[in-house]
């Protein structure tokens, strides 16, 4: 085996086998970009935690969805910006001993406005949107995933199910996404 393989096996072991810093932290950043019902979508956020974020934290965050709505034969634009809040918990059966893996699950608050084609009541073929938009609310349950790549940056992947109580196009939406997390100290 050449040397230089060697060395490249080695760093790979040190980068994969050592455990990650148990340092306690408790703010972290993270943004996702993603799919959702037809269409597609972001998510930042801001988390905090009272104890170390790799157990539990609150979360504050900005979704934004911007999707086609296909249960009518009309080609009708809709766009949802929506905050949430909500807490999530570390799910120790689904995470690693070493915390390169963490997974969470979480629960929360919805608020946004939902968007109707622009918010013009009529369709290119003559056709009226009784659907006025508007103002929504309701919850939402998460589960996330990092995989860390170092000490303060990880690979986030999400899956996000929201429920708007008051929407005029559909109560039930959601977003798989990925991203990137950076804990800030």
């Amino acid at each position: 085996m050449s040397y230089t393989l060697r060395k490249i096996l080695l760093g790979l072991i040190l980068i994969f086998y050592i455990p990650i810093s148990h340092g306690q932290s408790n703010k972290s950043v993270s943004a996702l970009a993603g799919y959702t019902d037809n269409g597609i979508s972001t998510f930042v956020s801001f988390s905090y935690s009272l104890d170390d974020i790799k157990y539990n934290f609150f979360e504050l965050g900005m979704y934004s969805g911007y999707l086609n709505e296909q249960q009518t034969n009309y080609d009708i634009d809709v766009t949802i910006h929506t905050a949430t809040l909500g807490y999530f918990k570390r799910l120790e059966f689904l995470s690693t001993h070493n915390g390169l893996i963490l997974t969470f699950a979480g629960l929360g608050g919805v608020l946004g406005n939902e968007s109707i084609n622009g918010g013009n009541s009529d369709l290119p073929n003559g056709a009226l949107i009784t659907s006025k938009g508007g103002s929504i609310y309701g919850g939402f349950a998460a589960i996330h995933t990092n995989l860390y790549l170092t000490n303060r940056l990880s690979l986030l992947g999400r899956y996000t199910h929201f429920y708007h109580v008051n929407s005029e196009i559909g109560k039930s939406k959601f977003m798989i996404g990925l991203g990137l997390r950076y804990v800030l100290y």
